[in-house]
């Protein structure tokens, strides 16, 4: 912790008897950043001045800084019906008393949760949710300066119309260990939209279908410090089932991999005063469903407009859909993404000022059942259970040229997510 933060701590100290009696200050900050996340709400309530340290907003850094920080990969995905031979799966608040499930099963219609890996801890939870479903396809966004998790959009569960909502759940800071909230709706109700994640406090989205099914070109952002959503000037087509990245001028790589589909995760430490822009990918229009555009479009914040982006989807018969992952690191980028192909090529948009260098990366499996993304910087796959019996599926991450078995997924989370996004706590 900073020397500043540890001096405005100790401030406080003296009034409330010292965080932990006994020790100095700083000694005990550097014993309390190290408990583990589940604790900490609980923690809150000890004193004052235990509440403001776990509620600061540096305290990911720090735990980061230490090497104590965890790393949550939050799903959101549909549920597997009962199981007579597993135990149910409980819902909690990421630390909290776990509660059994008893919201009644719609039959024919899909129930969607948001499960939470712990890959620091290697455990599974389901987060409790007010309403006990969640949207079905919504998005999930993190945020991670702010320590938020977003939901966003997505298909009401019970009339399975689109919607503006946004739910969010603090991870960090002093809203941290509450409850779901709900956050400003979107100006247009939309789903299968693009989405991204954009700096530290922006969330983009574009594109998608409204209740007609009719393919939307409408884009807003939302600032998540403000809570308030801008309208973007429309893009130049309507793009359904498109898919939004982050990237940053010049120096953005997309990658290409065999197999199933791939996620878009950003990074926070991107370099300071860098302008990123929002890329919405592929996509097809009304009167076209299912035949996939090869182009996409750029948003610059910047000049506040749209340019195109021409073969960066080259695949008219498969959805970009959750296939495309990475990260923004300093002055670099990379993206990945899934196809049966494999090739190198690079395009630039039509101002010159943004592009993606493509490249192609074997899988482990071949099977459909399969789910990648980007969990610390690195590829993983989710590969869903072999049979409805067995109910398990196994987790897989590629450091240099190999994959490895990094956890096998329990019964009640094997199913492949809508959508995804990880977040450091």
């Amino acid at each position: 912790m900073s020397k500043k933060r540890a001096g405005d701590v100790s401030k406080g100290i003296h009034k409330s008897h010292g965080l932990i009696p006994g020790l100095p200050s700083e000694l005990a900050i550097e014993c309390l950043v190290r408990v583990p996340h589940r604790f900490q709400s609980a923690m809150k309530s000890v004193s004052r001045s235990w509440r403001s340290l776990l509620s600061d907003s540096s305290l990911t850094k720090d735990r980061r800084r230490c090497g104590k920080a965890e790393l949550l990969l939050c799903l959101v995905q549909p549920l597997t019906p009962p199981n007579p031979a597993s135990k149910a799966v409980g819902e909690t608040l990421l630390g909290e008393k776990e509660v059994e499930d008893e919201s009644p099963r719609v039959s024919g219609t899909p129930r969607f949760g948001l499960s939470v890996y712990n890959a620091t801890m290697s455990t599974w939870n389901r987060v409790a949710f007010p309403d006990r479903q969640i949207p079905l396809f919504c998005e999930c966004v993190a945020v991670q300066a702010s320590g938020k998790i977003l939901l966003i959009g997505g298909w009401d569960p019970e009339t399975l119309q689109p919607v503006k909502d946004v739910y969010i759940l603090e991870l960090a800071g002093e809203g941290s260990g509450r409850r779901w909230r709900k956050g400003a709706s979107m100006n247009e109700a939309r789903s299968f939209f693009a989405c991204a994640s954009v700096g530290s406090t922006k969330v983009y989205v574009a594109g998608g279908h409204d209740d007609q099914k009719n393919a939307l070109r409408s884009a807003e952002v939302y600032d998540v410090e403000k809570d308030e959503w801008l309208m973007l000037p429309p893009m130049t087509e309507g793009r359904d089932e498109c898919q939004g990245l982050a990237m940053g001028p010049k120096i953005a790589h997309l990658h290409f991999d065999k197999g199933g589909p791939l996620s878009a995760h950003l990074f926070d430490s991107y370099t300071v005063g860098m302008e990123l822009g929002f890329c919405v990918l592929s996509g097809y229009g009304t009167e076209s469903q299912g035949r996939f555009r090869s182009d996409g479009e750029v948003y610059d914040p910047v000049t506040d407009s749209w340019s195109r982006i021409e073969n960066v989807w080259p695949f008219p018969d498969t959805s970009p859909r959750g296939r495309v992952a990475g990260e923004i690191r300093g002055s670099s980028s990379k993206l990945w993404c899934f196809t049966d192909t494999k090739s190198e090529w690079e395009t630039e948009d039509e101002s010159g000022k943004w592009r993606l260098d493509l490249e192609s990366m074997q899988l482990p499996v071949t099977r459909s059942s399969v789910y990648g993304g980007s969990l610390g910087g690195e590829a993983v796959v989710m590969i869903g259970g072999g049979s409805e019996s067995e109910g398990r599926g196994t987790m897989m991450r590629k450091t240099s040229e190999k994959w490895s078995r990094v956890h096998e997924i329990p019964f009640g989370f094997s199913t492949l997510p809508f959508s995804h996004a990880s977040i450091y706590v």
